[in-house]
């Protein structure tokens, strides 16, 4: 290998114009109409559950990100966890943030008052332009989590729809919420069908892909449901005894509620494949603490991929820690594509690992190397940086040992942060 080759290979990442395939952030307006909170901020997620992880209570927690409270009191609840947490990568890619974007070297007993009145400046219009394009070189953002199609901006995202209040309706009152979303009344389980398709039909005039991110509440294990087994769980949940109180149902449980969630999650698919529409389904590792993280094993989606051979499965977060399973999907199935998404700060270690794997089983085509995945848009900077690094590690690393020559080390960058991603939601690559 050529001694310019690390640095040759670098200054490519460097340049790549990325295609985040996952993002959770408020419109911009929506950030800049309040005041911006340092710990209310970053503290959203992630960081937050490695607090708790090393020992801060629910408590704490909660009164850290109150901003009604005083920042010093706050600062000081915050600082020896903050410290505990110091090593993982969701506390690296604030560190980088902060330094890189607001000049500041950690959040400490001398910075922090800084800090925050910096991200206070800061939070104007334009600041998406700044922080997204400008510093993190992301020209577009799969989003998620948004609530109102109209409302997205095109300069900066692109909508993918969830449609879990349908799949996870369990009493009388989700039913008639459905409803008034849709504006017709839902009195029999056609009519919920109907009401889905509806929603599906609007949505996907303007919506690149659907998300389901049903690891978080059941197993990903989707049995095929007959409709007459779908409807008779829709009746119980109309028998269900109303509390005259306040009209609220006591509603089914989840276990009896399965056939449905399944025949709806199938039905859901079925519209995307009608719509050429692409399917991003969260594997691995849930947000938060004490979750059941076998809920998320990618191969429990098996019978979806065999099934719907034509439907094209976007898998989230390398399915961490199920990142080998992933990559004997991924190797078997034309239509399963790895997304590395949240991966990165998960463990910046296993990112590399993982990725280094990836890149021996499976075809290059097939892997996206970057997605934020963030509700703030300081979080997407950091573990952008962080992204950057490990793929060119990586990469380096698969010429050194003569995997891999220079040349195609530089395309492989373009390849796994933007023209696979481009090309999957978008049509073709834009060769930018």
């Amino acid at each position: 290998m050529k001694d310019s080759s690390p640095r040759i290979i670098r200054e490519a990442v460097d340049k790549v114009r990325l295609i985040d395939t996952h993002e959770h952030m408020p419109q911009e307006k929506e950030r800049t109409a309040r005041d911006i909170d340092l710990f209310e901020t970053i503290l959203t997620h992630y960081a937050s559950s490695d607090l708790v992880s090393s020992g801060m209570s629910p408590e704490e927690l909660q009164e850290v990100r109150d901003a009604r409270l005083p920042l010093k009191g706050r600062f000081d609840k915050f600082k020896p966890f903050w410290e505990r947490i110091q090593n993982t990568g969701y506390a690296r890619a604030i560190n980088i943030a902060v330094r890189d974007l607001y000049s500041v070297d950690g959040i400490g007993e001398d910075t922090y008052n800084e800090l925050a009145l910096r991200m206070k400046e800061a939070n104007k219009k334009g600041i998406y332009k700044w922080i997204l394009k400008e510093r993190a070189g992301i020209d577009i953002s799969i989003l998620d989590g948004f609530t109102s199609l109209e409302e997205v901006d095109g300069e900066f995202f692109a909508p993918v729809m969830r449609f879990d209040d349908f799949v996870m309706a369990r009493e009388r009152k989700d039913v008639e919420a459905l409803g008034r979303e849709c504006r017709r009344p839902i009195h029999s389980f056609p009519d919920l069908v109907q009401a889905l398709e509806y929603k599906f039909e609007r949505a996907s005039m303007t919506v690149v892909g659907i998300k389901i991110a049903l690891a978080y509440m059941r197993s990903l294990r989707f049995d095929k449901a007959s409709e007459r087994e779908a409807e008779e769980v829709f009746v119980n949940i109309y028998n269900q005894e109303l509390l005259k109180a306040d009209w609220t149902p006591e509603g089914i449980s989840l276990w009896e509620a399965r056939p449905y969630q399944d025949f709806v999650v199938h039905k859901l698919i079925q519209l995307a494949r009608g719509k050429g529409l692409p399917v991003q389904i969260h594997t691995g590792l849930q947000e938060g603490n004490e979750n059941i993280i076998t809920n998320s094993n990618p191969t429990l989606l098996i019978n979806l991929f065999r099934e719907y051979k034509d439907v094209k499965f976007d898998l989230f977060h390398g399915s961490y820690p199920y990142a080998g399973e992933l990559a004997a999907l991924a190797k078997n199935f034309p239509n399963v594509y790895i997304d590395m998404c949240w991966l990165h700060v998960i463990s910046p270690h296993g990112a590399r690992q993982a990725l280094a794997e990836w890149l021996d089983t499976v075809p290059w085509n097939k892997v996206f190397g970057f997605g934020g995945d963030y509700a703030f848009a300081e979080g997407a900077y950091g573990h952008s940086v962080i992204a950057r690094e490990n793929i060119a590690r990586v990469l380096t690393e698969k010429v050194e040992e003569g995997s891999f020559t220079e040349g195609q080390a530089v395309n492989l960058s373009q390849k796994l942060l933007r023209d696979n991603a481009h090309e999957f939601f978008f049509g073709k690559s834009d060769n930018a």
